[in-house]
């Protein structure tokens, strides 16, 4: 095998997607169109049972369309109880199953329809069936839900969806229950815009690989399968859209125009109206003439619009909608959109909406034809020429004033000059198992570049608490050579050079002991005295004295973290011996925690923690390592003197520094050894002595 060659596997994934790409470039010449006829309806059946199948009728009507799905809005009440614990709705969603499976099979059609999914979320429920015949082409079959009641996420409002692949088209069908209450109109935009982000449809990778190459830029947040990644969307509920109540027009007034069938009148103070042509809410839907009076607010029992003065009154509205959006809006033709009077177990009245909806179907005979074409051409493509790359810079990247934990990016240009699409890859050496060495990272590190396409390669230099050792030890340096391998082609070498400035991070007691000037001293840097003898780092003293001076009163000291750019400010201040600018107590000792951990040998070496006695730890230690634990153990003894204003004890220090003074971080988990120092430190800071 040709090492310069991807697996073969990976060959065949990338040769597939190229081939997909095409057929659906050219899916016109093997495609027909089924035209399918299609009945939605909604209803909010304020938490009534089922009623007896043959009074569904007048809704359902009697013209066996090819796909039925019906929505419900309360089925059982929103009290607390349902909400949370929902036992109640999966009773009530297969009562209604049942009413509507017999209404279809006996009423409508003799035994001609099939279940697809019954989906539920506490109140909502979404149904969908199909005629027998169509079932062999109905695939891919999902469901999910999204909660945005209560805190944002309970159930007693939100959606539920369905998904299908109805022969070769992707159909998406949501019922939605969105805020209530005339004037929250923001709190329904918001739900519809909650929903469609939170729904997505999960299943195998098959079905997720194949729906996404539709529209990858419409998935959901979370990565799966979004309700835009569908040819077609219908969304019915019970919106709770209604009419806006001004000095113009009052509850009173609605009343009479809707008495007079003053219809247009009142849409032209509906708020879904109103905001959809605003841009605020169902973009890109399309919603059918409202001809039909408002399904809201009726006394149940009756066709009479509730206006008993011992209840609520509220202004008639059409909460109850059906809208639907499609890729090819020609493809979709509606034929009715109404109500029922008629049907009265409810406040709300059932709207339904009927449409032609023309679905895709692939004639194998066909595609075949067309696969064997596309796949020629790749063959020959792949024959006649191979992958070349240019790479921006001739491959040599330089980075300057690279400073510790800081990151920095750069990036490459790389343009495939051939004729066929390119693979690259970045490629270990040999012997060596990562593509670069561990201050460094690449991406994206693989990819396709189609003929003349240009993808910049981001290179990030980081350097570490482990490499900065390294680098101050001289056993590294900021050098690596990366192998960019290209399917089929030659093989680039790009050369990463980085400039390292020192740091007191890193190094060693001993180096910093004896340096009278900072690790990167500029005009004006703070600095000791040459004639004093230094017994600790000058970076150890700065930090202390800082704390000393302005933190110890500071609650919660060394216990709390951070943020990174405001250690990074004193971390500068500690290599220049520039004057620390103003900050918070906790960064400054989130910084000598951190000194501390990353020092070459650590404060106290792990194995002196063997020997028998405290005395014998100490008289072990080389003279700087003794000092520098003796004045951080003095300075430890200060911050505990503060402890009735910085909420310190001796248990919770000794915790965080017998980790750092091993060379770990205070997160670590407990061993022997730590808490053998644990014990050595609150021995100290309690009896004074060692």
């Amino acid at each position: 095998m040709n090492d310069r060659c991807f697996i073969p596997n990976v060959l065949s994934m990338l040769r597939d997607d190229w081939i997909h790409q095409r057929m659906r470039l050219r899916s016109h010449e093997y495609t027909q169109l089924h035209t399918m006829r299609l009945w939605t309806g909604t209803f909010n059946v304020n938490a009534k049972k089922p009623a007896d199948a043959i009074k569904l009728l007048p809704w359902l009507g009697s013209n066996a369309p090819d796909v039925v799905v019906v929505g419900f809005q309360e089925i059982v009440d929103l009290n607390a109880v349902n909400v949370v614990v929902n036992n109640l709705t999966t009773t009530r969603s297969q009562q209604w199953e049942e009413a509507l499976a017999t209404a279809l099979n006996c009423h409508v059609s003799n035994d001609g329809y099939e279940l697809v999914l019954n989906k539920h979320l506490v109140g909502i429920l979404l149904i969908v069936f199909v005629k027998k015949e169509h079932s062999p082409y109905v695939n891919d079959v999902m469901g999910s839900t999204a909660g945005v009641g209560i805190m944002g996420v309970m159930g007693n409002k939100g959606g539920v969806a369905v998904r299908m692949k109805l022969y070769d088209s992707t159909i998406c069908f949501v019922c939605s229950h969105l805020a209530a209450h005339t004037h929250n109109v923001s709190g329904r935009n918001a739900d519809f815009a909650n929903i469609l982000a939170k729904i997505e449809f999960r299943d195998t990778e098959d079905v997720l690989s194949q729906d996404m190459l539709i529209s990858p830029s419409s998935s959901s947040i979370g990565g799966g399968i979004g309700i835009a990644n569908h040819d077609f969307i219908f969304w019915l509920g019970d919106l709770n859209y209604r009419l806006n109540e001004d000095n113009g027009l009052t509850v009173e007034d609605c009343f009479m125009h809707v008495e007079k069938r003053n219809l247009e009148f009142l849409l032209s103070h509906e708020q879904l109206l109103l905001e959809k042509d605003k841009g605020n809410v169902f973009q890109g839907f399309v919603e059918g003439p409202i001809k039909f009076p408002p399904t809201y607010k009726f006394q149940a029992g009756t066709s009479f619009y509730d206006r008993r003065p011992d209840k609520k009154v509220r202004a008639p509205a059409w909460c109850d909608r059906i809208l639907w959006k499609a890729k090819d809006i020609k493809a979709v033709k509606q034929l009715s959109y109404n109500t029922v009077m008629d049907i009265d177990i409810s406040d709300h009245k059932p709207v339904s909406a009927s449409f032609e909806v023309k679905v895709q179907h692939e004639v194998e005979s066909k595609k075949e034809i067309v696969q064997r074409e596309v796949s020629r051409d790749f063959d020959k493509w792949e024959s006649d020429n191979k992958p070349k790359i240019l790479v921006s810079d001739n491959g040599l990247m330089d980075f300057d004033a690279v400073t510790y934990h800081v990151p920095q990016t750069k990036a490459f240009t790389i343009e495939n000059i051939g004729v066929v699409p390119a693979e690259f890859k970045f490629t270990p050496k040999i012997n060596e198992a990562k593509i670069s060495k561990p201050w460094l990272t690449v991406s994206p590190a693989a990819g396709v570049l189609a003929p003349r396409e240009r993808v910049q390669l981001k290179f990030t230099v980081f350097v570490s608490h482990q490499t900065v050792q390294l680098l101050a030890s001289g056993q590294e340096t900021l050098d690596d050579t990366l192998i960019l391998r290209v399917a089929n082609g030659a093989d680039h070498f790009l050369v990463i050079s980085g400039k390292f400035l020192p740091t007191c991070f890193g190094a060693s007691l001993e180096h910093l002991v004896v340096r009278l000037e900072p690790v990167r001293a500029q005009p004006g840097a703070i600095k000791r005295d040459s004639n004093s003898v230094q017994r600790i780092p000058k970076e150890l003293w700065r930090m202390a004295d800082d704390l000393y001076t302005s933190g110890l009163n500071t609650p919660n000291l060394f216990l709390e973290h951070a943020a990174e750019a405001e250690t990074q400010i004193i971390r500068e201040a500690l290599d220049t011996g520039s004057a620390f600018t103003s900050h918070r107590p906790q960064a400054m000792a989130s910084v000598l925690l951190h000194w501390l951990q990353t020092l070459r040998e650590s404060v106290l070496p792990e194995q002196i923690l063997n020997l028998e006695s405290s005395r014998a730890i100490l008289d072990s230690l080389a003279p700087i390592h003794y000092n520098t634990f003796i004045y951080l153990l003095s300075f430890l003894r200060e911050v505990l003197n503060h402890g009735s204003e910085n909420n310190l004890h001796v248990s919770r220090l000794a915790c965080v520094f017998s980790r750092v003074l091993l060379g770990y971080s205070p997160e670590r988990v407990a061993s022997p050894k730590i808490e053998a120092l644990e014990k050595l430190l609150v021995q100290y800071l309690t009896q004074g002595a060692l």
